[in-house]
């Protein structure tokens, strides 16, 4: 890594935590899924502040910093949530299943529902009966996704329809959130980035692509390039659930039971955002097109044979419909109510990142 480099990562990272305190956040707080992306990120930058950290997952903490506790919890599981939650202020609740298919094994439907949806309710009552008096939801801009979206804003309805489980289950879960705020007693608030992005092995999005591009399946792009969708850097999302946490503690409080989309603020083509990593890494572009029907159609049989038991498909219609269909959303709340704005483009940060990607690029090669 460069000098310039380690300065830029620097800086971004003491912007997550400017102008605000443990105390405004919460002295003591809570994160679920703690040991993953956005909640690995989360706890680093909650003790850095100074809260004292109680980290929860399924699965071991690694390495937690100083000020820590990591505790293995399952978020299904009331009792053993509100014994965490004794004495908190704050959670922010990161724990989800992801499940981009719509046509799934009735094993994962149960798993993905449970965690995302049944997890949410007994975090909810675990606040409730532990006094928390703030909870910060990490939700999904897919909450919205069911139709072409350009500009949209927090007005637009929920999806009616689904054609993944995701979706459905992140609808389910946000409303829970949203219909507990309480004034005077459990203040919510819902977060709805796009798709996650950043440092280290840069998050699902990240993986899932420099996965198929190890693989050699990335042979050619899906549609006309016309539609735009929106993603989120990793630092600014974290940075949002800090000012969401201060804006519920406020004496005035705007942000309660309300939702805010935090995104880049760019505006470009799904397939043609990786581009700079693609040939960052020295992999050449494909020239080739596919008609997005055809492979939603491609997609759909992918599916099928995933509900009778295949592996989960490369290709979801999910995944297709974000590439044929626009979905781009405004931050005028998030800037108004919680004082977001993104930390960096994707321009710079995929820049940034390159030497972390071309890591986990090899690895993925390796293995």
């Amino acid at each position: 890594m460069s000098d310039d480099d380690a300065r830029a990562r620097h800086r971004i990272a003491g912007a997550v935590t400017e102008g605000l305190s443990a105390d405004a956040v919460g002295p003591v707080v809570l994160v679920t899924g703690a040991a993953g992306y956005l909640g690995g990120f989360l706890v680093a930058h909650l003790a850095r502040l100074g809260c004292t950290v109680r980290a929860v997952d399924v699965v071991p903490l690694p390495d937690p910093p100083a000020g820590v506790h990591g505790e293995i919890v399952d978020v299904r599981d009331v009792g053993a949530l509100t014994a965490a939650c004794a004495g908190v202020d704050t959670v922010f609740h990161a724990a989800a299943a992801m499940a981009f298919a719509g046509l799934v094994p009735s094993a994962v439907r149960a798993r993905v529902m449970g965690i995302n949806v049944d997890g949410t309710a007994a975090v909810i009552a675990a606040c409730r009966a532990a006094g928390v008096r703030r909870l910060v939801y990490t939700s999904s801009a897919n909450v919205v996704i069911d139709r072409e979206l350009v500009e949209a804003d927090e007005t637009a309805p929920y999806a009616a329809s689904f054609v993944d489980l995701y979706t459905a289950s992140k609808v389910a879960a946000e409303r829970q959130v949203l219909a507990a705020d309480t004034p005077g007693g459990l203040r919510t608030v819902a977060l709805r980035p796009g798709g996650i992005w950043g440092p280290g092995v840069g998050g699902y999005m990240i993986v899932t692509f420099l996965r198929q591009l190890a693989a050699g399946s990335f042979v050619a792009t899906i549609g006309d390039g016309r539609a735009v969708v929106d993603n989120t850097y990793v630092l600014s999302l974290v940075r949002a659930e800090l000012l969401a946490a201060a804006a519920l503690g406020a004496e005035t409080c705007a942000a309660g039971g309300r939702a805010y989309f935090v995104t880049d603020e760019e505006r470009i083509n799904g397939v043609a955002w990786f581009r700079p990593l693609v040939e960052g890494l020295g992999v050449r572009w494909p020239t080739r097109r596919l008609p997005g029907g055809l492979m939603y159609g491609v997609a759909w049989l992918a599916e099928v044979a995933h509900r009778l038991g295949a592996p989960e498909p490369p290709v979801t219609r999910i995944g297709v419909l974000k590439l044929v269909r626009s979905s781009a959303f405004r931050t005028d709340r998030a800037r108004a109510d919680l004082g977001y704005r993104p930390l960096v483009g994707s321009a710079e940060g995929l820049a940034l990142h390159l030497d972390d990607y071309r890591a986990t690029y090899a690895a993925l090669r390796r293995g």
